[in-house]
């Protein structure tokens, strides 16, 4: 067994890999046949879709899966975080107005976040080995997310180097850290994003522990080991070993990281107040409110539930992103009445890039704009910017 397949199963039987990777699809190719898995691997798909709900998109994304690769995304634990990730969108009704004299064209989704103005307030979460579902990888997915207009935020599990995503995309991009032990590679990773164009950094706090579900378990942990990280891959200018993850992470790193690479850092996947008050402290310049869509901890609150409190430890100060269990507009109406400045897709642009590509993944987002435009015309709000706690029936 060599050095790389040794990582490889070392973590996935420690249970670290967590989001960090996810399943590879056979995808729809052309007009939209299947291609078995077995045979194709991962998807070539190019083509628009037709999204009639996030839903539908899934069971399509599911029929190109392996019941292995497809099991990789599943929840931690019981999946109960998983669930209420979606069931606590619930505890929020809208409280629509009426007669508020709102037309169609007065509908305004843009919206700025960390001085970048977006056309829409969705952008893309962090999420590696998209070579396991599109054979172009994050470059397809980044090319897609720039085709939307929209922010690319490129995780540092990535199968494609960082430049090679920074180029694909016509849009503005983030780069998200796994911290290494070894901080000089930390260093050298974001001077690297920095000169690669990115324009912030993530420090992904949540991402540590078990993260498998147990029916990837059952199914033996069957994950290809041939995908390598791209940014350490050597044969591509890469060092050090991404396995070599750091765990004590600390208030310190987001000082050590603004250090490093002269950008504004943020911290995704702290809900406790607490911790939010000190990350703003230690220099963080936005918070990601996140559970890792329930794929890392079981038995915590569902992210929406967290959200409220969360905006008001930040109390202004920095901007709010959100993420775990959008799939529908007025999930993400909620979050940005809550006070999130911006939310993050993930299963949902994945399912995306398995079933049209570059076009797939435009089309999540023109599908959920639509939705949320709908959902500020029946409610009586002109533009997102305008959403407030009001806007919900129970807070």
């Amino acid at each position: 067994m060599n050095a790389t397949r040794r990582d490889v199963m070392k973590l996935i039987g420690a249970g670290a890999l967590g989001s960090a990777m996810l399943p590879r699809v056979a995808a729809a190719q052309g007009a939209g046949a299947a291609v078995p898995a077995a045979a194709a691997g991962a998807s070539n798909a190019e083509r628009d879709l037709t999204i009639v709900n996030f839903d539908m998109l899934e069971e399509e994304a599911r029929g190109l899966l392996t019941p292995g690769r497809f099991a990789f995304m599943g929840p931690a634990g019981d999946g109960w975080t998983y669930r209420e990730n979606r069931r606590a969108f619930g505890d929020y009704p809208i409280m629509p107005r009426r007669l508020q004299g709102i037309s169609d064209a007065a509908i305004d989704v843009r919206t700025q976040l960390l001085g970048q103005g977006l056309p829409f307030p969705m952008i893309t979460a962090p999420m590696g080995a998209h070579g396991m579902i599109h054979a172009g990888g994050e470059v397809v997915t980044s090319r897609g997310t720039g085709a939307a207009g929209t922010l690319y935020v490129s995780s540092g599990a990535s199968n494609a180097t960082m430049e090679d995503i920074a180029k694909a995309t016509s849009g503005p991009k983030w780069f998200q850290i796994y911290m290494n032990r070894d901080m000089e590679i930390n260093r050298w990773l974001v001077q690297r994003a920095r000169a690669a164009g990115y324009t912030a950094i993530v420090l992904t706090a949540d991402a540590l522990g078990p993260g498998q579900s147990d029916e990837f378990i059952r199914l033996g942990r069957p994950f290809p080991p041939n995908l390598r990280p791209g940014n350490h891959d050597p044969a591509r200018g890469g060092r050090g070993n991404f396995f070599e993850l750091k765990r004590d992470l600390s208030f310190g790193d987001i000082g050590f990281l603004r250090e490093a690479s002269g950008l504004p850092v943020v911290v995704k996947g702290v809900v406790h107040p607490q911790d939010i008050r000190q990350c703003h402290a230690a220099g963080a310049s936005a918070i990601w409110v996140s559970n890792h869509g329930g794929r890392q901890m079981d038995g915590v609150p569902g992210a929406i539930s967290t959200l409220r409190d969360a905006v008001d430890a930040v109390a202004g100060r920095v901007p709010v992103v959100f993420d775990s269990g959008i799939r529908r507009g007025i999930d993400v109406f909620k979050a940005l009445a809550l006070g999130a400045n911006a939310v993050a897709l993930g299963r949902p642009v994945l399912w995306g890039l398995a079933a049209g590509g570059a076009g797939g993944v435009k089309n999540v987002y023109a599908h959920l704009t639509g939705e949320l435009r709908t959902a500020l015309l029946l409610s009586g709000v002109a533009k997102v910017t305008d959403l407030r706690r009001e806007h919900l029936a129970r807070i």
